[in-house]
């Protein structure tokens, strides 16, 4: 079965080396908030329910070093069938959990401790969706106090989350991909950072090949109309002036004009006698502008005379 890039991140999250035990608290205060209230802690004591190993063996590793408490975990079944569940507990029971967290409801003040907060909230109620999929990483919150604070250090983070409701709780998102990029990093989601950037280089190569077709062709498309124009004049010059009254030096290039219309300037250079280069090309091309603008206005003033005179 694959695994999601959610869950991949959080694997990896919950491999993330703990350097400080400040750090290490405010992760835990994040995940015995975001994972059960202290109303259903229940007798038992405990501390979370989880359907990933990794998450339920973070979590283990975090209460035993903060708490310093005796813990186990059970591994069940629902109806003896399924997907194994995993519920991290202490024999502290519910009182002393609850009189712990009452002491933390501080919001952590240093950025390392905001980051490992963030990072034990995205454990238990986070989730991102693959970088090639719609930019959406998100927490559902089931306290509104909870979610205004995890808001208040996600700003202090130089996150911009947006708040909204939604059956079972608050939603705490982001869905500008940069923004997501920070936020996993922040939590030391590294692979994943590292796939949202491979797929944001990807889509600006994709973008720059699709701007450099765009523009060659639209380079190309301008070369074959200006092409059909020129040689279009010197069809004009010909039927009105004839070939000899054509200046000896522009004969050769008019010809190989009209012979290839669709050729670029140097194309064209590289076939005179001797070749020439694509300014000495432009230059006569232009001057055969030129002469078809005087012979049409010189044309216009003599129909106008004659058509003047008629009268």
């Amino acid at each position: 079965m694959a695994v999601s890039f959610s869950l991949e991140a959080k694997e990896e999250l919950a491999r993330v080396k703990k350097r400080r035990a400040c750090c290490s608290e405010a992760e835990l205060v994040a995940v015995l908030r975001q994972g059960k209230s202290p109303a259903l802690w229940g007798d038992e004591g405990l501390l979370v329910i989880t359907a990933h190993a990794a998450i339920a063996r973070r979590i283990y590793s975090l209460a035993r070093s903060v708490l310093g408490l005796p813990l186990q975990v059970k591994i069940e079944r629902r109806g003896g069938k399924g997907r194994p569940v995993f519920k991290v507990l202490t024999p502290a029971g519910r009182d002393a959990l609850a009189d712990w967290l009452a002491l933390r409801q501080r919001v952590p003040e240093q950025q390392c401790c905001r980051a490992a907060y963030l990072r034990g909230a995205f454990l238990v109620a986070g989730s991102v969706n693959k970088p090639t999929t719609t930019h959406h990483l998100e927490f559902l919150i089931e306290e509104e106090d909870e979610a205004l604070r995890l808001q208040d250090i996600m700003r202090h983070l130089e996150l911009q989350p947006r708040l909204s409701r939604r059956k079972g709780g608050l939603v705490l998102y982001l869905k500008d991909s940069e923004q997501i990029v920070r936020a996993l990093s922040l939590m030391g989601a590294h692979s994943a950072v590292l796939a949202y950037e491979n797929v944001r280089i990807f889509k600006e190569m994709r973008n720059r090949v699709n701007r450099l077709v765009n523009c060659e062709t639209a380079n190309l498309s301008k070369s074959v109309e200006t092409g059909l124009r020129q040689a279009e004049n010197i069809r004009y010059l010909v039927a009105t002036l004839g070939w000899e009254g054509l200046p000896p030096g522009l004969q050769e290039i008019a010809a190989l004009r009209l012979e290839h219309p669709e050729a670029s300037l140097k194309e064209l250079g590289e076939m005179l006698d001797p070749p020439v280069g694509k300014s000495g090309v432009n230059h006569r091309l232009r001057r055969l502008e030129h002469l078809t603008r005087k012979v049409r206005a010189r044309r216009g003033e003599l129909d106008a005379t004659h058509d003047n005179s008629s009268c």
